[in-house]
């Protein structure tokens, strides 16, 4: 029944749809409707879009200090690098040497100990590095003691362990040198004291200019060394002894 309805009417139904343009606005919202599905695909080439600048961004990454120190060296300025400012094997290797140090060969006299109890008196030669007061240089070094070499040889020292040299003045061919009140004591009786003051005698005497050396203690002159009384109130010369 309604089909034949339909059809009887369908002249003015095409004629009203005409006349307001329904066909025509369906038409464009089908196509709007159509055009609006189209911006979901855009994520995706916008997604490729964003991942090319990660790649071509790589090689921009690849140079590093350390490659440009061990490809060009020299000649990347030490400014843009600072690896290759601690890489200078020529300048640390020249400002690591040690400079040339210049010695002067000087007489020190030290004593062995025999199995009988003699004590004899044998010079060693012993290079010391030059300074202005070759004296007292060769002076410490006689209190400082045998070196362990000279220990093995047998020799050892008879000036009492602690004694220090406080000062050395040469008046002419005299040396007046000034010991700490340790040089006073000396457990090996008159024959060890004699043997040390002959260690510091002698080994004063082996320079050209020193006939003989007044020892002071402490800063003042002393008749006795020692208990048993060994004379120090003039200069000692070899012939002293």
């Amino acid at each position: 029944m309604l089909a034949v309805i339909f059809a009887i009417k369908f002249p003015d139904i095409k004629a009203t749809l005409d006349s307001t343009k329904f066909l025509d606005l369906v038409k464009q919202r089908a196509t709007t409707t159509t055009t609006l599905s189209v911006p979901e695909v855009l994520p995706t080439t916008s997604t490729t879009v964003t991942i090319a600048p990660t790649s071509s961004s790589k090689p921009a990454l690849a140079p590093s200090p350390t490659t440009q120190s061990t490809t060009s060296g020299s000649t990347v300025p030490q400014s843009q690098s600072p690896v290759t400012s601690t890489a200078q094997p020529t300048s640390t290797t020249a400002a690591g040497r040690e400079p040339t140090v210049k010695v002067r060969q000087s007489s020190l006299f030290f004593v062995k100990i025999e199995d009988d109890g003699v004590i004899s008196r044998l010079e060693v030669k012993r290079n010391i590095p030059v300074s202005d007061s070759p004296l007292t240089d060769a002076i410490n070094a006689l209190i400082s003691g045998p070196s362990e070499g000279e220990i093995r040889s047998g020799l050892v020292s008879l000036i009492p362990r602690g004694t220090k040299l406080l000062g050395i003045t040469v008046r002419g061919s005299t040396a007046i040198i000034d010991l700490s009140d340790a040089f006073m004591y000396n457990h090996y009786g008159i024959e060890g004291y004699s043997a040390q003051l002959k260690q510091i005698v002698y080994t004063a005497t082996s320079f050209p200019s020193v006939q003989d050396v007044q020892i002071l203690v402490e800063g003042k002159q002393k008749e006795y060394l020692g208990g048993e009384g060994v004379y120090i109130g003039k200069p000692l010369s070899r012939n002293s002894f």
